[in-house]
């Protein structure tokens, strides 16, 4: 594994970066010099937050074999958030933790798979995964992993039926997202809004997910992303429908499945399509 220290050079001024500016609250700027200068290779989670911070696939500043690592890890995410279980499950099950080279890849290994538990109802093993996170790696750079671990325990105790504690994870989570400067990629942040917004929903705190949904939308038309967009309009939706604000779920239903068109997510297009029938009715 190697690492193209000009060619981070060449992005960061690009971005109109100093070193010192690049590496505020993620790192030293000693370490962004090493990198340049030296190519020396950081720690996974700096690396990985430097990257974000710049806007760029970390296989661009780094030549191995190796960063098929971080790919791997997005095609479980992208398999868990479109509910393909079985399928994440096997592609989780074929990496080997103790050949992970360092505590980054570890802290999100273990993360996607106090996900995928909690998605089949594993709680009790989501829980223990997500504690050692929260426990064994605390000790590192303030990451998004950190707040998306917390709304996993959240939607661990929402599923277990202890609202009272799943709230307390989730307002957590909020405020770790508000007062820390959290590192991490625009997928991740699209993903923990949904998650956050999507289980205040289910915890009837209907203000809390519309507010947090907005957030989402916000994020999405800034980096003229689609992902997870439709997720937000429908969360708002059903929000508004609680509230017994009909007008306004129809609006955000019609405009969730628009988006569903244009993705061709036939399925989700059909759910969306029967809500508003049900609406109209």
């Amino acid at each position: 594994m190697r690492l193209k220290g000009d060619v981070l050079k060449q992005i960061r001024r690009k971005r109109g970066l100093s070193q010192t500016a690049l590496s505020e609250g993620i790192c030293t700027q000693a370490t962004i010099s090493l990198m340049e200068k030296q190519n020396r290779i950081p720690k996974m989670n700096i690396l990985t937050a430097i990257c974000a911070r710049l806007d760029i696939s970390v296989d661009k500043i780094i030549e191995n074999d190796d960063v098929s690592m971080t790919a791997q890890f997005d095609e479980i995410s992208s398999l868990i958030v479109r509910h393909d279980y079985e399928e994440a499950d096997v592609r989780i099950h074929k990496i080997k933790v103790k050949k992970l080279q360092n505590d980054f890849d570890k802290q999100r290994y273990y993360y996607l798979l106090g996900i995928l538990q909690v998605s089949q109802g594993e709680v009790d093993d989501a829980i223990f995964n997500f504690e050692l996170i929260l426990t064994q790696f605390s000790t590192m750079s303030a990451n998004i992993y950190w707040a998306l671990t917390t709304v996993g325990m959240a939607m661990a105790y929402e599923k277990r039926g202890n609202e009272e504690r799943a709230l307390k994870f989730l307002q957590r989570a909020v405020t770790l997202i508000d007062e820390k400067q959290l590192t991490g990629g625009k997928r991740q942040w699209i993903i923990i809004y949904r998650n956050i917004a999507d289980l205040y929903l289910k915890l009837n705190q209907t203000d809390d997910a519309i507010e947090i949904a907005e957030r989402g939308i916000e994020l999405c038309r800034n980096d003229l992303s689609m992902f997870l967009l439709s997720d937000y309009y429908q969360i708002i939706a059903q929000a508004q429908e609680i509230e017994g604000n009909k007008e306004g779920a129809i609006e955000n239903y019609v405009i969730a499945k628009s988006l569903l068109t244009i993705t061709q997510d036939v399925d989700g297009d059909g759910q969306v399509s029967e809500k508003l029938a049900a609406l109209r009715a």
